[in-house]
């Protein structure tokens, strides 16, 4: 073994850069075999050319009992109609943003976004994620430079209203539930123990996850969150918390697919990629 660790030596599955020392402390883990051969990182434009699962109507089942099955009818009717070669359901959020249900009820839209997030979670491809074994705590404060590939079953949604209560209301079977009032909220939908997790974020954290999910390094996403919310990350109301352990968290609820230790050296950035809308939104 070289008295300075290689960072170029990596056969681990999504890593590209981890220390010999590392690398031999996860072949001795039963749960964690190297395989053959190490899959690239995608960079962000990669991961917006991924091919999305085609929206089906009952992806929209909230905003079907919201509406009633008539308006729900006349709403798809109304979109299938359009000569937009787009119009199909995959906006039908943008779609309803600009149709009379969702001029009259601001918040149907974002219900239709909610409906859209949980739909691709759930339709997202099977991939592996990279476990804690991976990527220990000390792995990712030696790299605060780090880029990540986010699993595309994340999704994260800045809403106007908070439709989340709401969506599970209805699909309670709650039909009569109240529409909320405006009230600002930010969303991750992932996977979670073989469910759908819908969690409110602060606006910190959220700025925190989009930001690594754009493929800012650790350094900058913890940053921007930081001007985000005038302070550190973290829950309101709680201590501040390290950017590395709010990371690894992330690493072990199985949010990273892949990771760059030396994203300047190993690949020149995308200059003509920008993060679209679709993505601040929903990924």
């Amino acid at each position: 073994m070289p008295s300075r660790p290689d960072f170029r030596n990596c056969v681990h599955q999504g890593i590209a850069g981890p220390s010999p020392d590392h690398i031999l402390a996860s072949i001795r883990a039963e749960y964690c075999l190297p395989p053959a051969s190490l899959p690239p990182a995608p960079s962000p434009a990669a991961r917006r050319k991924r091919s999305e699962p085609v929206p089906q109507l009952e992806d929209f089942a909230a905003l079907a009992r919201a509406l009633g099955a008539e308006a729900f009818r006349q709403l798809t009717k109304d979109l299938l109609r359009q000569r937009d070669p787009r119009g199909t359901l995959a906006r039908l959020p943008d779609f309803l943003s600009q149709h009379r249900y969702g001029r009259a009820t601001p918040a149907l839209v974002d219900l239709a976004r909610l409906d859209r997030a949980v739909a691709q979670t759930e339709r997202a491809p099977a991939l592996q994620s990279i476990g804690a074994c991976c990527l220990p705590p000390a792995l990712l404060r030696a790299h605060p430079d780090l880029a990540l590939a986010i699993h595309p079953a994340w999704h994260w949604l800045d809403l106007s209203y908070p439709v989340d209560r709401w969506r599970a209301a209805l699909l309670a079977g709650a039909g009569t539930a109240p529409v909320p009032a405006a009230r600002p909220v930010r969303l991750r939908v992932h996977p979670s123990r073989g469910a759908i997790a819908v969690r409110r974020l602060t606006a910190r954290d959220h700025a925190f996850e989009l930001a690594l999910r754009r493929g800012d390094t650790l350094r900058q996403a913890a940053t921007r969150a930081d001007k985000v919310g005038g302070g550190q990350i973290g829950a309101e109301g709680s201590p501040p918390r390290d950017p590395v352990d709010y990371l690894h968290d992330l690493v072990m609820a199985g949010a990273i697919t892949g990771v760059s230790l030396h994203p300047v050296a190993d690949a020149a950035p995308d200059a003509s990629a920008s993060p679209t809308q679709e993505e601040e939104v929903t990924s």
